[in-house]
This record gives C-alpha cells, structure tokens and sequence, in this order.
C-alpha cells in the first residue's frame, strides 16, 4: 500500500511524515499553553505544506499538464525553429528549412492548443476563487 502511495504522490507525504510525528509529540509533551500553542501551528504549517505538495503532485497527470508535454511543447519547438532558421539563414547565407508538420496535425494543434490554455486558465481562476 506505501508504495503504491509513493508512486502516485511521488514520495511527498513521506517527506512530511517525519516533522508531523515530531510536532505532535512536541503538542503532547508540550508543558504549558505557549508551547502547544507553537506545536499547533507548527503542524498546521507542516500539514498546509503537505497538501499544496501533495495537490500539485496529483496535477501531474492531468490532461492539461500531458497536452502541454505532448502538444504544446513540440509545436513551440517547431514554431520556434522556425524564427531561428529565418534569422540565421540571413546571418550565415545558409539555406536551411523547416519541414511542415502535417495538416492534420496542425489542424489539431490549432483546437487543442487553445484549449490547453484555456484550460489552465480555468484551473487558475478556480484556485484564485476557492482561496
């Protein structure tokens, strides 16, 4: 069962695991008010941290972070040669050419493209409201 929770959280609870124990016993060992009081938001801060790691490991998988990696990206890439090749070409009398992606694909790039930034888009608004 851990290493089942360590392969889909990438090891983060376990990173956090040690401080927690180590605050709450620091709570129950705590010999006035002051010192439970700093034990509490001690683990407060450690459990906090926990679920925003936790909550951004889950995220890796997800549709818009995949897209990104495997639309976004290599379309970016070949936009991006395509900038470099015409600036060098002058620079260096080369001749150099940037061979088109296939129709189709571009035709996909151009839905799915947007919908990844809309998407994140989306994402942010909804985290910057459930604040």
């Amino acid at each position: 069962m851990s290493w089942l929770l360590s392969l889909l959280t990438g090891g983060v609870v376990e990173k956090f695991t040690g401080p927690l124990l180590d605050a709450y016993r620091a709570k129950l060992s705590a010999a006035n008010d002051a010192e439970r009081i700093e034990a509490d938001k001690t683990i407060k801060r450690i459990e906090s941290a926990r679920d925003i790691a936790v909550a951004e490991t889950a995220d890796r998988w997800s549709a818009t972070r995949l897209g990104r990696w495997l639309i976004v990206v290599p379309f970016g890439l070949w936009w991006a040669a395509i900038y470099l090749v015409q600036i060098v070409n002058p620079w260096f009398g080369l001749s150099l050419v940037v061979i088109d992606v296939p129709a189709k694909i571009h035709d996909m790039a151009l839905i799915l493209i947007p919908a990844i930034v809309l998407g994140d888009a989306g994402a942010l608004i909804a985290r910057k409201i459930g604040r």
